[in-house]
């Protein structure tokens, strides 16, 4: 294979891709190498042919490079696809890598709010500091006020001024603006995720209890 059947370098995009002598005979060879970045494709301890290494190094996305950053599913395929040839040198570092990448994916598709947009809330709550916090409570007793609406429709049948769609709609975006606030506020007082996931685990463990003595109750004045 020649050098310019090697496809771009899949981290920088460069096209000043080689083959690199070092095995035993001429036509044999260890590793390919972009001259730009130094990216490499290569086997442990023992040489192969230039077809073999670049079929090596052309292993990944059919996507072409147009710029030097990938987007995540990219760097997904990208490292899967090497994980795949057990020969190649950092095998398991990419199926690592892919890995967490896959973890990343899934907390940005499934979290209440992408780290990005996260990042600029707590920039708003550096710049109005404690101010923030009579707007927490403002928004808190907004959806509580759409949450007593939603009771007095389904569990109370009294007449109020929205239909049900129109309550639960707003009950989504007063939740929204109390998840936003809250976000701010656990930045000002610089409260850390472990120590919620703390408590809300213990308390999580006192509900199942409690849960199971009810059960118990019911099942005792049934007996």
């Amino acid at each position: 294979m020649k050098n310019n059947k090697l496809k771009p370098c899949p981290f920088c995009g460069s096209t000043e891709v080689a083959f690199l002598d070092g095995g035993v005979y001429d036509e044999m060879r260890f590793q390919v190498e972009c001259q730009n970045c130094g990216a490499t494709v290569g086997f442990i301890n023992e040489s192969r042919s230039d077809d073999e290494l670049g079929e090596a190094w052309n292993m990944r996305s059919t996507t072409e490079i147009k710029s030097k950053t990938m987007t995540l599913d990219e760097a997904i395929e990208y490292c899967e696809e090497v994980a795949t040839k057990n020969c190649l040198e950092y095998v398991e570092e990419h199926q690592q890598l892919a890995n967490w990448l896959h973890t990343l994916k899934y907390l940005e598709e499934n979290a209440v709010m992408p780290i990005y947009k996260k990042q600029d809330w707590l920039g708003i709550a550096n710049y109005y500091g404690r101010k923030q916090i009579p707007l927490v409570i403002e928004e808190m007793a907004e959806l509580t006020q759409a949450l007593t609406k939603y009771m007095r429709i389904t569990q109370f049948g009294q007449p109020v001024r929205k239909t049900i769609d129109e309550v639960q709609d707003s009950i989504k975006e007063e939740l929204s603006d109390v998840i936003v606030m809250l976000i701010q506020l656990q930045h000002l007082f610089n409260i850390d995720n472990a120590t919620i996931n703390k408590i809300a685990d213990e308390k999580w463990k006192r509900t199942l209890q409690l849960m199971e003595e009810q059960e118990c109750q019911r099942s005792n004045l049934k007996n």
